[in-house]
């Protein structure tokens, strides 16, 4: 029957990749990025090696969520199957896991709308393959995103993401054009965008459901994991004389960034100390005599604080606080980031007046270099504020648009972490005791370099 041999099909194409592609990786994929018509030609192989991939967690797994693109007609938000079960025209039947589901519905922008699933292929084509590499009794999630916002697509992803028992799998071609070598280098392209985690537009001429890919893409910057190609192929589309491109890649989750975030920052700061504290001084002189900050060149400085890093700087007059500013996101190259805030301090804080030549002489400059952000996952307002650390954490919120920051310095001003969080909320344009699926808390921690008394700041 044809059901039989869609299974020994499937079977072969993964016993094939499991053999081609052994995994060097000592990681455990967290989702993989698969091409639509996952049984056909070039397109099945391609499929089979993040398949196998995924074969690695098949012990954990007890939800697939398949997240594709509608590619008829224009449809708006995030759509939900209302069916209970799936079914293979082997009999196999795949339940769909009610409860999360009914928790995406919460979500504005996603909705019910099962007319768009009849007509669309992506989820079906994926089910032989779910079949072979799970459980039995694996639920699934099929959602498909239309014109939904990059923020929007994040926020879902956030929600279904979960732990190990979830395992997600992102449904797109890569490009489709006339010629196969134009067709192979602009997916190589986009191969090398994915795994830089590029802020890039990904548009249809590169794959044909790029909404979910560059929802993926904001998640993974947010939260830090990687993701990496596992094959890249063209050939012909089955019903067109276009070339098409198929791309599978594994997506990983990274796990001990808080730890190491911390002490990379301490060590930084050791080893530049003096570097960083000049450049701010500098930054200061060059206020007074050219009106500008420092203009940094950056080759002079090495790799580590060329990197991108958020700073805040403040200047003390005589023990007092008399400037300070900066930076909450990680934006620019940590060196120039401090340039930047050492001339603001000095000069556009407006709770102060600028400095003045006579007060340089004996300031002292304090560098606040934040560590990585993680993300305080929790169940309600109870289970948060358990988890956030007085005099320890700084903290963001944020909602959509809405967002802010408390530095550790600012826990003197507040009695305990339900009012820290309140004014947090407050500073963010959202009601104190706001909550909400799709409101997210990071955790940062500062560590501070003080000049003590600069002889002579222009040095």
């Amino acid at each position: 029957s044809s059901a039989e041999e869609t299974k020994s099909q499937v079977d072969a194409l993964l016993a094939a990749a499991r053999g081609h592609f052994k995994s060097e990786s000592e990681k455990f994929p967290k989702a993989v990025i698969v091409p639509h018509d996952s049984l056909l030609s070039e397109s099945g192989r391609v499929a089979a090696a993040a398949y196998a991939a995924l074969m690695k967690i098949k012990p954990f797994v007890r939800r697939v969520v398949i997240v594709a693109s509608p590619q008829h007609g224009r449809h708006f938000g995030v759509l939900l199957s209302s069916a209970r079960y799936w079914a293979l025209p082997s009999g196999r039947r795949f339940e769909t896991d009610g409860a999360l589901i009914e928790k995406l519905k919460q979500i504005q922008g996603i909705d019910y709308d099962d007319a768009v699933f009849e007509a669309e292929e992506a989820i079906e084509a994926q089910l032989p393959f779910v079949a072979a590499v799970f459980r039995p009794d694996v639920k699934i999630v099929p959602l498909l995103v239309g014109d939904a916002g990059i923020d929007q697509v994040s926020d879902m992803i956030d929600l279904i993401w979960g732990g190990s028992e979830t395992a997600i799998v992102f449904v797109s071609d890569m490009a489709q054009g006339e010629s196969v070598s134009k067709t192979a280098e602009k997916d190589e392209r986009t191969a090398r965008i994915l795994e830089k985690k590029e802020e890039i537009p990904l548009g249809k001429d590169r794959l044909s459901a790029p909404r979910p890919v560059e929802g993926l893409l904001a998640y993974l910057r947010e939260t830090g994991g990687e993701i990496r190609r596992l094959d890249l192929q063209t050939g012909f589309g089955l019903f067109s004389e276009k070339v098409k491109g198929y791309g599978a890649f594994a997506v990983y989750e990274n796990d001990a960034a808080a730890q190491s975030s911390k002490e990379e920052t301490e060590n930084l700061l050791k080893e530049n100390q003096n570097a960083l504290l000049r450049v701010a001084a500098q930054s200061i002189v060059s206020g007074f005599e050219r009106g500008r900050p420092l203009r940094v060149r950056l080759a002079r400085y090495p790799e580590a604080l060329r990197q991108k890093g958020a700073t805040f700087v403040s200047i003390y007059c005589g023990g007092a606080l008399c400037g300070s500013a900066g930076s909450a996101e990680a934006v620019r190259p940590i060196i120039d980031d401090i340039a930047e805030n050492a001339y603001a301090a000095a000069f556009s804080d407006f709770r102060f007046t600028p400095l003045t030549q006579e007060e340089l002489q004996n300031v002292e400059i304090s560098i606040s270099l934040l560590t990585r952000r993680t993300r305080i996952k929790f169940s309600d307002e109870a289970d948060l504020l358990n988890q956030i650390r007085p005099k320890t954490d700084g903290l963001v919120v944020r909602e959509r648009a809405n967002t802010a920051l408390f530095l550790p310095q600012i826990w003197d001003s507040f009695s305990s972490p339900k009012e820290f969080l309140a004014h947090l909320k407050r500073k963010a344009g959202l009601p104190p005791d706001y909550l909400s699926p799709t409101l997210k808390v990071y955790r940062f921690e500062v560590i501070d370099i003080s000049s003590g008394d600069l002889e002579d700041p222009a040095s």
